[in-house]
């Protein structure tokens, strides 16, 4: 085709466009734009923690190098020994041409706003109106579970969203190939989303659906979690057990003893669900919402198991709706919302005569919502730059791409596309391993994430015939480790 024929066709396909569609289009525009240069100024100022953007970074460097699956942290292990995550497969030749972090923080983004797009498309279907439909396609990308993923860090959750929503899209259409081919790439994301897809099965019962809908989703989920869990994930995690069951200490150490103990003495779940941590989390996570609206509709059952996870488990790290972990959740509870506008906004329009005014007020309404919950997860200081970020930039380049290397906490993102990396902590935790690393970043200055770099720490290198200092500046220093490469068959953690 040629330039002039693709503008042709770039131009029929905009003037095709209804103006709601346009608007949504140059939102989610505007979207990425905003949130990758937030994301980007995060990473680039060094403004926090980052050992997930590493770890992701790290796998996709080894994956474009043909080490499949891959990460090391640390000596070096299967990513499976955590989670079964495929779909980082696709991603592969976008890293290999672009091999750096900020490559996955904008597929990230670009991921997180185009999941405004099915939800269109579903509201659309539901309302019969497309300025709502628009409206709560941004107001979905803006809700504190979704937005966060901008500025959170690198996760598989945000790539999720899009697939999964035209799960929901095609099972609402009642396009049944389309629905378990989305099943199944909604499933490569992660092994749990697999227990999501069980659940439109439950939804399809409800409906009085036939077989097919009710009995394909449950099987082909049910195959598909025991398939990662106990085939491709067990070999690799030795004798241990799948480490999500460290989530509910509370009810037992064991799959089984966490049963019995949930069936037996169901006052444990009692007491937890009604502690104060899981209220102010529940409040938290539906207010955004209007409280009672995602509640109206089979629906949020597909948002169940990572929801009633999150509750029942003492890892209070699943309760910050910031971070991760209420991704699906928030999907379901949002997708449900839908058919309360649709009751809502029906039942408006009737009483009141007016034609999709009710409808558009709701909407807008739920989008002021989204927006108004930004103090859930926006915090300024992380996109501030740090007085001494130049000579931290300066100690990152004295340090060769391909050599091993511990540093701080928050370089863990900017130094993770080469072999070996490890955080300070390495020392406290595992020294024997720790000394084998080639480069050592040390940054006096830090104060928010341990370990503090006391004198005698310093001196623990400065001190060392073994360490030579070839960087110091505003209390940055970075050492080289003399002797040659390290030795990697030394055993992980």
């Amino acid at each position: 085709m040629t330039k002039t024929n693709q503008a042709a066709s770039g131009m029929k396909f905009w003037a095709n466009r209804t103006p709601a569609e346009r608007a949504l289009i140059w939102f989610v525009v505007g979207y990425v734009a905003l949130f990758f240069y937030l994301a980007k100024r995060s990473l680039d100022n060094f403004g926090r923690e980052t050992g997930d953007v590493a770890i992701y970074t790290n796998l996709m460097w080894h994956m474009a190098q043909g080490h499949w699956f891959y990460i090391c942290p640390g000596w070096g292990e299967s990513f499976f020994r955590y989670h079964a995550e495929f779909f980082w497969l696709f991603l592969t030749p976008f890293f290999k041409l672009f091999p750096s972090a900020s490559t996955l923080l904008f597929l990230q983004t670009l991921s997180t706003g185009l999941a405004a797009w099915p939800v269109f498309l579903i509201a659309r279907r539901l309302l019969a109106n497309e300025t709502a439909a628009a409206l709560l396609g941004a107001a979905f990308t803006l809700l504190p579970p979704i937005v966060s993923q901008n500025v959170n860090q690198i996760h598989n959750g945000p790539f999720v969203l899009v697939p999964i929503l035209f799960t929901y899209y095609f099972f609402i259409e009642r396009r049944f190939g389309w629905f378990m081919l989305f099943c199944l790439l909604s499933c490569l994301n992660r092994e749990n989303q697999a227990l999501a897809v069980c659940m439109f099965g439950i939804w399809a019962i409800a409906e009085r659906r036939n077989w097919k809908w009710a009995v394909s989703p449950v099987v082909f989920g049910i195959f598909y979690f025991w398939f990662t869990t106990r085939v491709v994930m067990l070999p690799f995690q030795g004798a241990k057990e799948w480490h999500v069951v460290g989530y509910f200490s509370y009810l037992g150490a064991t799959p089984s003893e966490i049963l019995h103990n949930a069936l037996t003495k169901p006052s444990l779940i009692i007491n937890h669900l009604l502690g104060s941590e899981n209220i102010f989390f529940f409040v938290m996570l539906v207010q955004p919402l209007g409280w009672v609206l995602p509640f109206a509709h089979w629906s949020v059952l597909v948002g169940l198991p990572d929801g009633a996870g999150n509750l029942l488990s003492d890892n209070s790290a699943l309760k910050v709706i910031a971070w991760h972990y209420n991704i699906l959740t928030g999907t379901a509870l949002f997708v449900s919302t839908l058919f309360s506008v649709k009751r809502l906004g029906g039942w408006l329009e009737k009483k009141y005569g007016s034609s999709g005014g009710p409808t558009i007020v709701i909407a807008a309404g739920l989008l002021a919502l989204s927006i108004a919950h930004w103090f859930l997860w926006f915090q300024p200081q992380q996109f501030r730059r740090l007085p001494y970020h130049d000579t931290m930039v300066r100690a990152l380049a004295a340090v060769p791409p391909d050599k091993s290397l511990i540093a701080p906490l928050r370089l863990q993102g900017n130094i993770a596309a080469r072999p070996h990396y490890h955080n300070i902590g390495l020392f406290d935790v595992y020294p024997a391993g720790a000394v084998e690393f080639e480069y050592v970043l040390l940054d006096a200055n830090e104060r928010q994430y341990l370990p503090t770099i006391t004198q005698e720490f310093f001196d623990k290198f400065n001190k060392d015939p073994n360490y030579h200092l070839i960087f110091a500046e505003n209390n940055v220093f970075v050492f080289q480790r003399l002797g040659g490469e390290s030795d990697w068959k030394a055993p992980g953690i």
